[in-house]
This record gives structure tokens, sequence and C-alpha cells, in this order.
């Protein structure tokens, strides 16, 4: 179901943006991308910077927190650099999102611990621990919140859980959240 993941050695910001956008304008802005054929993934969902679809950036860059010395006080300071490995499967968001119910996919809904708390759609390539989330924007739209490697074993665990969760009807919050 899932090509290779991209040749990226000896590619380096910024030129590297610009050798990936190519992939995501021609799966999400070139052509539409449903879900199930029926819940569209507009990719201006979360907005523009720089150019190019916020979710561009977070699917090609990894969040990194350093805490440094500022005045006397530790300051957590936050950034996103360009993140190979993710960056690397921007080509299998798309066939994850078609192939939905593919055996190498698990689909499941979460109910965020942070900010306004949504209900996500997940889907977790098991396989290749890579995860694609998706938030829906209305009836018949969604957003793609994000996609990136599992690189921690604990991490894994939570997925397998949280999966797990969904499957056996465990969270009352997510009865009756499904999309289709």
């Amino acid at each position: 179901m899932l090509n290779a993941p991209l040749n990226l050695t000896g590619m380096s910001e910024p030129n590297v943006y610009d050798y990936l956008y190519q992939f995501f304008k021609r799966d999400f802005i070139e052509s539409k991308t449903h879900i199930a054929k029926t819940i569209y993934v507009d990719p201006k969902g979360q907005g523009i910077r720089d150019g190019k679809e916020e979710v561009f950036w977070h699917i090609t860059t990894r969040t990194q927190t350093k805490t440094v010395k500022k005045d006397k006080k530790m300051v957590k300071l936050k950034s996103r650099p360009y993140d190979p490995e993710r960056a690397a499967r921007i080509e299998w968001i798309k066939p994850i999102l078609l192939n939905h119910e593919h055996q190498d996919v698990k689909l499941f809904y979460r109910k965020e611990s942070k900010g306004k708390q949504p209900i996500r759609l997940y889907f977790w390539a098991h396989q290749n621990d890579f995860v694609v989330i998706v938030q829906k924007l209305g009836a018949s739209d969604a957003f793609l919140v994000t996609s990136f490697c599992i690189t921690e074993t604990y991490k894994r665990a939570s997925y397998d859980k949280w999966y797990n969760e969904y499957k056996q009807g465990n969270k009352p919050e997510l009865h009756g959240c499904e999309w289709f």
C-alpha cells in the first residue's frame, strides 16, 4: 500500500521544502482528497504561513523544546526544525486516508486532552509506525492536523491502547462520534 519513503539524502532547508511541497500540492491542492468519498480534507483548514499551508509545516517539521536560562529564570523555547524522517513519508498521507479500510491501517477516534478537546480521527499505519490525524470541520469537511512517525516504544503502546479502547467501546464520549 505504501511506497518506500522519499530519499531526501543531501537535501536541507530551505530547498527541501520546495521539493516536498510538490507532493503536498499534487495530493491536496491540485486534486481533492476525500475520506470514505464523503469527507473533504481541506488543506487550507489551518491557514497559510510563508506561502504554504500551515499543515504542510506540521508534516515536514517537528516541535523541539529547549530549556534555557533567561533573566535568572528557566524558559522553554519552542521551534519546528525540519524532520527528514517525517518529511520523507509525505507521500504516505493520501494513500492512508484513501485506504483506511486496509488491514495495515488502524482507524480510531480519540478525544484530545488539550485545548477545546476535540474528537480527532487517527489513521495509524501500525506496521510502519506512521500516524495521520484529521479533525472535522462541519458536516462534510475536515482538516489534516498532522502526520508523524512513532519513534518511541512507549508511544506505540499508547496508540495500541487508544485503538483498543475505541474498538472495545470503553470511552462513552466516543459513542456515536463516527463520521462515516
